[in-house]
């Protein structure tokens, strides 16, 4: 019988991608089961996963269909009576999955999330209230480090706590209770996520956040190598959320902010570009979100 089912979402990140699940097979992998769903890689991502680890199920995609539509895939094959998102840049520290699986079962809860670590070891900010005016206000200044409550630096992070959102890159929950919400947006991309969490919560499913239960998130690699889609698919997908939860007045004031926000990080990184290639690509990416902020795309472009 499987008990977990793991899924991760790669894209050209093969070497981190075998790091992972070598952190997976380092301990009991017994009614547990594994599959990738690669976004049509071109860095050898499946070849080197079938050669190294033949017992995971590879799903290999002819497009890059994004991170929403290929867990969805994910979840049509998964056996397990749970489900654990992982992201292919994320460590196991300890026996991680178990950790996990055994909170789940033993609390009455829907979902379950553990506490990301940098690369350094430092604590990584995936636990999040759900975004608010304010909080996108505070963001356009770069003041959001004030809004403690946003980030529960408010709460206690040597006990678990009953979270609003969770980072996807590492969330079990069950599969009955994803029955239940439905699947992940695929209209939305870098805060689907939040997005389901937000309609566990409206369902009354109680998410944790248990930071006593550690991964290693290796954050932001495959966003590194296009800055058009991760940088403006933050912008986009704020607003698109505010449209599908919040009133219309409140979607109206979030595009006045996030076009404001987008004008400021073109003249920043436009005055930066000169020093660094990096701030160059960061200022083109800004531009090309520029014009499509108030008509955001559907899906990633």
């Amino acid at each position: 019988m499987i008990k977990l089912s793991v899924l991760i979402v790669n894209y050209n990140v093969k070497d981190l991608l075998l790091k992972c699940l070598q952190s997976i097979y380092r301990f009991d992998t017994n009614g547990i089961e594994v599959v990738v769903i690669d976004n049509a890689s071109v860095d050898g991502s499946e070849a080197a996963v079938r050669e190294h680890f033949p017992q995971v199920q590879f799903i290999a995609n002819t497009e890059n269909a994004g991170f929403p539509k290929a867990n969805n895939q994910g979840f049509a094959v998964a056996k397990g009576e749970t489900i654990l998102m992982l992201n292919p840049d994320t460590e196991l520290l300890d026996n991680a999955i178990q950790q996990l699986y055994s909170y789940l079962k033993s609390n009455p809860i829907a979902a379950v999330a553990p506490q990301l670590l940098n690369t350094d070891g430092s604590r990584q900010w995936s636990v999040w209230r759900f975004p608010s005016l304010t909080s996108l206000f505070f963001e356009l200044f770069y003041l959001s480090r004030l809004l403690k409550k946003k980030n529960y630096l408010d709460q206690n992070f040597t006990q678990p706590f009953v979270a609003e959102s969770v980072s996807g890159a590492a969330i079990l929950f069950y599969k009955k209770d994803l029955l239940r919400i439905g699947n992940l947006d695929e209209t939305l991309f870098w805060i689907e996520d939040v997005d389901f969490c937000y309609r566990l919560n409206q369902a009354n499913l109680p998410l944790h956040y248990v930071p006593t239960i550690k991964i290693i998130h290796h954050i932001g690699q495959s966003a590194k190598k296009n800055y058009n889609i991760s940088i403006s698919n933050q912008i986009y997908n704020k607003i698109k959320f505010f449209k599908k939860h919040h009133s219309f007045s409140a979607y109206v004031i979030v595009v006045g902010l996030s076009f404001i926000h987008v004008v400021s990080k073109i003249i920043v990184f436009g005055l930066l570009a000169p020093f660094n290639f990096v701030y160059l690509r960061k200022a083109k990416a800004y531009v090309y979100t520029l014009t499509r902020v108030f008509n955001p795309p559907t899906g990633i472009k």
